[in-house]
């Protein structure tokens, strides 16, 4: 009889607390099903407070570590919710990851073990597709939970903005801070009196006024005030009384927050005290949307528009102290340097949103995307293919619709076994009648993914060539590259730590 070492992997997050899935009930389980089975229990893995869509956790990662370099063979979980809640990192574990380094998998509770021979039933994918249906109908009852509380006039972040506090007596209201209030009071006052944000806020340092930050002791603290600092009070609607519906956006598999562009913003009206006046709010936005038409003016630089934060998803700043510019009458000032970099403002602006500072020097950018593209316009051909353009375009256009229904048609079987599912679960259809439409659904699944395959193995990809044509024309030799053009040919550029950049083209 072949020797286990097995590990026994326990995971709880906030959506289980209330649960009998505590990690002293899964120790039990677990730990009691390998002794029974005289199977030795090399090391516990503990993840705390984790999700189970994350797929990195710190324990989780050990544990993988550990099965590579052969220190356990076997892992023991109490259900395969605890191990993840992703439906593909299901399917990967137990059809690829597992097998492949000769671990035994068992679900204590679910009386799944794929044995000595490591064979997976499909009721682990099955599982994984429910497991991760629950954790999608967990993260829409959260936001709605939230939403309610917000419309009710609930403040239910975390922090406060400059001007308010807290009510002691009641942790969902807020009340004014009077001598923060005065400060917002004499910046509007001020900007309504003709004076431009650099000046309040110049005013502000010569006084030895707090900084927002300061003020709040904030664990990163602006030292001075700054124009942006006083435009972001200028433009903030929580002055007027007024709360921000959906200022963030949170996606429930990565847990990153991700600002909503203010266009976006849903605004709920008079649900707590107001600082200033809504006649103030509104006059101080016209004489800021007066001032932009009237005094605009833009940086030129090549990847305007293209540059993402990897981490956050937030659009990166372009700086530079002695930038190209054009006003709205078309006049251009400056001239090209190498001082230019992007930074993603986010790091200092929102630490809970993004917490890795992101940096790269314009001129270096530059280099990498610009040998990128020509790298790709010439593995296209251009030259030689110019005459076949619209032919090749017609036929991708129909793989592409094909390819889009299939994964539609997918996506609408999967949402159809959750519902087949749930009515076996609570008893609506019988298990045989369950059974047989189970049959039909993996049949249909097979014959779907089938057909995907073929077709993603296909020699051409399945990407938009509406500009090639033009490009093939006017770029030939790929010397006249300028950022409308670049816009035409790239997606987005990603930045991530390290100054890792990702370009996602579009052709």
């Amino acid at each position: 009889m072949k020797e286990y070492n097995a590990a026994i992997y326990l995971r709880l997050s906030k959506e289980d607390r209330e649960t009998n899935n505590s990690i002293d009930i899964q120790r039990e389980i677990t730990t009691k099903y390998a002794k029974e089975h005289r199977y030795n229990i090399a090391q516990e893995y503990v993840d705390n407070g984790y999700s189970g869509i994350l797929s990195s956790r710190p324990a989780l990662n050990k544990l993988m570590t550990d099965i590579v370099r052969n220190k356990v063979n076997m892992v023991i979980v109490k259900d395969i919710s605890r191990l993840t809640r992703d439906k593909n990192l299901t399917s990967y574990y137990t059809d690829i990851f597992f097998p492949d380094n000769d671990v035994r998998l068992i679900s204590v509770t679910e009386y799944i073990d794929t044995g000595e021979k490591y064979e997976i039933d499909d009721v682990v994918a099955l599982r994984g597709i429910v497991n991760q249906s629950y954790l999608e109908d967990m993260s829409r009852k959260i936001k709605s939970v939230k939403r309610n509380f917000k419309e009710q006039g609930k403040f239910i972040e975390s922090s406060v903005a400059y001007g308010y506090k807290k009510d002691s007596n009641n942790n969902y209201k807020l009340i004014i801070d009077e001598y923060a209030a005065s400060i917002i009071r004499e910046i509007y006052e001020a900007f309504i009196n003709g004076n431009k944000p650099l000046q309040i806020a110049q005013n502000l340092n010569n006084r030895n006024i707090k900084t927002a930050s300061q003020y709040l002791e904030l664990k990163n603290k602006g030292k001075y005030w700054t124009k942006s600092m006083i435009n972001r009070i200028l433009t903030n609607p929580i002055y007027a009384g007024n709360m921000v519906l959906n200022k963030y956006s949170t996606d429930y598999k990565t847990k990153k927050k991700v600002l909503v562009p203010k266009s976006k913003y849903e605004i709920l009206h008079n649900t707590h005290p107001s600082i200033i006046s809504q006649e103030d709010y509104n006059l101080v936005q016209q004489i800021k949307g007066n001032k932009t038409k009237k005094d605009f003016k833009t940086y030129l630089y090549l990847l305007k528009g293209l540059i993402y934060c990897k981490h956050c998803g937030r659009r990166m700043t372009y700086k530079n102290s002695y930038p190209i510019r054009i006003d709205t009458n078309g006049k251009i000032t400056g001239k090209p340097n190498d001082i230019g970099y992007f930074i993603c403002e986010e790091h200092y602006r929102h630490p809970e949103v993004c917490n890795a500072f992101n940096k790269i020097m314009e001129k270096d950018l530059n280099e990498i995307v610009l040998k990128k593209v020509s790298k790709r316009l010439k593995q296209l051909q251009i030259g030689k293919y110019a005459g076949d353009i619209q032919k090749y375009r017609e036929s991708q256009n129909t793989k592409l619709n094909n390819y889009k229904k299939i994964k539609n048609e997918i996506t609408r079987q999967e949402s159809n076994f959750k519902i087949l599912y749930s009515k076996k679960v609570e008893g609506i259809i019988s298990e045989e009648r369950f059974l047989k439409d189970y049959n039909e659904y993996k049949e249909k699944i097979t014959e779907l993914k089938d057909r995907l395959d073929s077709l993603e193995k296909s020699e051409n990809t399945f990407e938009s060539r509406s500009d090639i044509e033009k490009l093939i024309i006017e770029f030939e030799n790929c010397n006249k590259f300028g950022n409308d053009i670049l816009k035409k040919l790239i997606e987005k550029i990603e930045i991530g730590t390290e100054q890792k950049v990702e370009i996602i083209l579009k052709v």
